[in-house]
Parts: C-alpha cells; structure tokens; sequence
C-alpha cells in the first residue's frame, strides 16, 4: 500500500515538472512597446500594443530604459487609472527589468518619474493560463425561416350583380315626366279642329249643314225610285 501512494507521489512530480518544462519551452518573452520605455508618442500608445497581444503564464515582458532615466513599478488597478505609487507592489529601478508573467490575471505597470504617467508611459496586460478550458465559441445563431405567405382567402361566393327590378315587383315605376308648355299638340285635336273650322264654319253651323244636305239626298232618292 504504501509503495503504491510513493509511485502516485512520484508520477504527479513528474507530471508538474514535465507540464512546468513544457510551459517555459513554449514561452514567449515581449519588448514591451517593441521600443524604449519612455513617454510614448501619444496616450494611448502602450493599451494599444498590449490590445495587439495574447499573453500567456510563463511568458515574459521586457522593459528596456537606461536607470535614472526611467523607472517601473507595478501597482493595483485603482493607482494605474490615477498614475498613483503610495501602495507599489513591486519597483524596479534598474534597466532593463524583466517581469516572468507567473499567474493568470490582469497585471498595472507605470513609471513614476514626473509627470511621464499622465503623458502615458503606464500598461496594463491581461495573462491567460494556457491549460484553462477556453470559452465555447458562441454557437451560430439559426439562419431566419423564410416568410410562407398566407394565400389569399377566396370568398364563398362571388358578389351578386345589381338588383334588375321586374315589373312585377311591389315597387312603383318611375312617374311619366310632366308634360312641359310646348309639347307638340296631339294629331287628333289638331284634325277635329281643322275639320270643325275649314270654311269659317262653327262646330254648329257644320252640323246643321250636314243635316241639310242628307235629307236633300234623301228626298231626291224618293223621287226618282
């Protein structure tokens, strides 16, 4: 039994020893700002070349300034966003210094030296462990169904043409249009009345006439027959 536990024991220094060894072969080490630490050429000079890079535990940074010249101190978050050095964590005054990234997280650096922090020579630089599980890449998101238009209701029965009324319907047809003033006389009227008045003659003065002359015929009949 126990000689089991020291081959467990052996086998695990041999792995974090192997895993450490593996860990320093394929580190990296970084000029910080591939340059001079010094006031850098505008603000936001040194954010932007750490943006640029993926570090690494067991990687390495470089900052490469001549002593007296330039200094590096490593502080928390809230001294690196006001350029403050009352509580460093470490300092370094001696160029070049070298800072091993041994742990995973965010690390501040700045130079205290003046005003130099406030013109931007200060870098922050985020490590990753390379044996943390990365994070799953976001699935991608399912491609939109496409639109199914609805068909177009077709009516029950198509629309009744307009109501013909027949002429045996209750409804009354339309009134005869009233006869205006100068309507044309009617054929009949104007006969009686040009019969009744050609010779000047009165309706009664026709008549009689008209008497007069059939019994003439009448009695000249008798006469002869």
């Amino acid at each position: 039994m126990a000689l089991q536990r020291n081959s467990c024991v052996i086998f695990l220094s041999f792995f974090v020893a192997a895993t450490y060894y593996l860990d320093e072969s394929n580190s990296l080490e970084y000029r910080v700002g591939d340059s001079v630490w010094s006031i850098p050429p505008y603000s936001h000079f040194y954010s932007d070349w750490s943006s640029a890079h993926l570090f690494y535990m067991a990687d390495s940074l470089v900052f490469d300034f001549e002593t007296e010249l330039s200094n590096l101190i490593e502080v928390a978050a809230l001294d690196y966003q006001n350029c403050s050095a009352n509580n460093p964590i470490k300092i370094l005054n001696s160029g070049p210094a070298t800072i091993i990234l041994k742990e995973a997280g965010a690390f501040y650096f700045l130079c205290n030296l003046s005003n130099y922090c406030d013109l931007g020579q200060k870098i922050s630089v985020i490590v990753h462990d390379p044996h943390a599980n990365s994070p799953p890449s976001p699935s991608p998101s399912p491609s939109p169904l496409p639109t199914i238009l609805s068909p177009t209701p077709v009516p029950s029965s198509l629309p009744l043409p307009p109501t013909v009324l027949s002429p045996n319907r209750s409804e009354s047809p339309p009134a005869p249009m009233p006869a205006t003033s100068d309507q044309a006389p009617s054929p009949t009227t104007d006969l009686v009345h040009t019969n009744g008045s050609s010779n000047g003659c009165s309706g009664h003065e026709f008549d009689t006439a008209f008497v007069v002359h059939f019994v003439g015929i009448s009695f000249t009949f008798w006469i002869l027959f």
